[in-house]
């Protein structure tokens, strides 16, 4: 560990024990709906994180928040409510199973469809770190230029190499013990694109996915977070009940179910990260100076 890992690990110790954990948890998120997200954690950190978080919440799926909100009615909702959320899709989320049977809980996937079940990547995976950031602020034409002529990424492009996200075998297998979501087609940046290419993105990946699992799907999580009216407009229309932000927030019967708040976790932080984690301070940051 090095000094800035450690001077954030202290800070970490010092919202974990210094008693603004417990006040958000026994305060804000008492009578609230705490929802985290994660990508692609390490089977053993998510089972040291549900370790910690089965002694202190009521672990619940999303479609009973859902149903929750649209009823205007919170009585089956238990204090202290947490959904788990994980995004992408990733290959690694498979590796879950016996966690999240060992816990008896029901998490949400969300898909990146037209990347499940083939050997194409993730835009951001391609390229580096600076332009990842920098590809997130130009408009979507601008971003698939930059990423072909310079990285020779494309987003149907097949690499032969590895296999990043789930297959359909098991996703069917998962589906047992999931919930899925969508996730966009190809994960962009949805308020850079057109509207014409948000309507591709949100009505295929539906389509996709229905098709896959065999059922309909009416959950969804922005990429990256951002979001519009027009977006919302479009999400309604297709029939998706509840969609997840990365806004810091809890969540109760008055939420706007397409505006979903997240308290945000790290897929493979410690229990300090995660207690702090779960006030919502650090993911505030981070989102504050990113964007």
């Amino acid at each position: 560990m090095n000094i800035i890992q450690l001077i954030y690990e202290c800070a970490y110790f010092i919202i974990r024990f210094s008693g603004i954990s417990l006040f958000v948890r026994h305060v804000l998120a008492r009578n609230r709906v705490s929802i985290i997200t994660y990508h692609k954690p390490d089977k053993n950190f998510f089972e040291k994180h549900l370790t910690y978080l089965s002694t202190r919440y009521n672990i619940i799926p999303l479609s009973l928040l859902s149903d929750a909100i649209h009823t205007k009615n919170f009585s089956n909702i238990p204090n202290y409510a947490l959904v788990i959320t994980i995004d992408d899709g990733w290959k690694q989320n498979f590796d879950l199973i016996p966690v999240i049977k060992k816990f008896n809980i029901r998490p949400t996937i969300f898909l990146t469809a037209k990347l499940i079940d083939t050997h194409r990547k993730f835009w951001w995976t391609v390229c580096s770190p600076k332009d990842n950031q920098a590809l997130k602020k130009v408009s979507n034409q601008q971003r698939l230029s930059i990423l072909k002529e310079k990285y020779d990424y494309y987003p149907e492009k097949i690499y032969e190499d590895i296999r990043q996200t789930l297959n359909q075998e098991e996703v069917i297998k998962m589906s047992e013990y999931v919930e899925f979501g969508l996730h966009t087609c190809y994960h962009p940046i949805l308020t850079q694109c057109t509207y014409d290419e948000k309507e591709k993105e949100i009505i295929e990946s539906k389509q996709v996915i229905e098709k896959m699992i065999g059922r309909p799907i009416d959950s969804f999580a922005f990429p990256n977070g951002n979001y519009d009216d027009k977006d919302l407009e479009i999400l309604n229309d297709a029939g998706i009940r509840i969609a997840r932000t990365v806004k810091t927030g809890w969540n109760d019967v008055n939420r706007h179910p397409l505006q979903l708040r997240n308290t945000g976790v790290s897929d493979n932080g410690s229990l300090h990260k995660l207690a702090s984690e779960l006030t919502g301070i650090p993911v505030f940051f981070q989102y504050l100076f990113l964007k």
